[in-house]
């Protein structure tokens, strides 16, 4: 008895990602405040792993152009940004001449191997215009989302985005925020719990070789965990701590 997720698990994990998470607003915050003033007026944005497009909204308003690559056109599908020009196709497939002011890459490198951050950066940096900035966004070894998951596996590492930075010798600043989720329902919220941990904690193998007894004490941990995410107003909230790093091209 392996404990897997449904499409439709996923589904729901992804709808509560898109609809509560709290980074679009702290990147928009950011950069309104720390960028935009360096910027030319109207900038260009190209937004590489947009998601559900949530970031290239809230930036919008203050961009002349947007560019969105994103590989799941599933995760597209709600996206109404009639100024955007939308690229299903990674990073790793993107050809372009034109350079932008401002490239932001958020919650991408969870998919990329550690190994090849270093690349994925540099190519990050090549789509940016002298002058310009580049973005990166990534959960924190720390805070409620980082204790959930250390819960399951002690040996969890989350790599840090800024050492790979630091090695490659760019001038970088790292932005310590605060997001997180919220869920109306304790089956929407234990969804999510069982999203971040299963696919943070454990490998196919892994899983598909659980006992029934260690299934079943896996579940029962996950809903006790996805309990204690209730508020006194009867909302579901799991904070994540982030960092963000920016870093200018001279």
């Amino acid at each position: 008895m392996g404990i897997t997720m449904s499409p439709q698990d996923y589904a729901t994990a992804f709808r509560i990602l898109a609809a509560s998470a709290r980074h679009p607003e702290n990147i928009g915050r950011l950069v309104e405040e720390r960028l935009l003033p360096r910027l030319p007026e109207k900038p260009s944005l190209l937004d590489v792993g947009a998601g559900s497009g949530k970031v290239a909204e809230r930036l919008a308003p203050r961009f002349g152009s947007l560019t969105l690559l994103e590989p799941n056109p599933n995760q597209l599908a709600g996206l109404q940004l009639e100024k955007a020009k939308v690229l299903v196709e990674p990073l790793e497939r993107f050809h372009t001449s034109e350079q932008y002011d401002l490239v932001v890459c958020s919650h991408v490198l969870y998919h990329v191997p550690s190994s090849d951050w270093g690349g994925f950066i540099d190519r990050l940096l090549s789509f940016v215009r002298p002058g310009g900035y580049c973005l990166i966004v990534m959960a924190a070894d720390r805070g409620p989302t980082y204790e959930l998951c250390r819960d399951f596996s002690q040996t969890l590492t989350f790599s840090d985005v800024a050492d790979t930075v630091r090695q490659l010798k760019l001038p970088h600043e790292v932005i310590a925020t605060m997001a997180g989720f919220a869920a109306k329902t304790f089956e929407e919220m234990y969804t999510l719990c069982r999203f971040f941990v299963l696919e943070g904690c454990f490998t196919a193998e892994q899983l598909a070789g659980l006992s029934e007894n260690e299934a079943r004490e896996l579940d029962m941990k996950l809903r006790a965990h996805a309990e204690r995410c209730r508020d006194a107003d009867g909302v579901y909230r799991l904070g994540q701590d982030e960092d963000i790093v920016l870093i200018p091209k001279p």
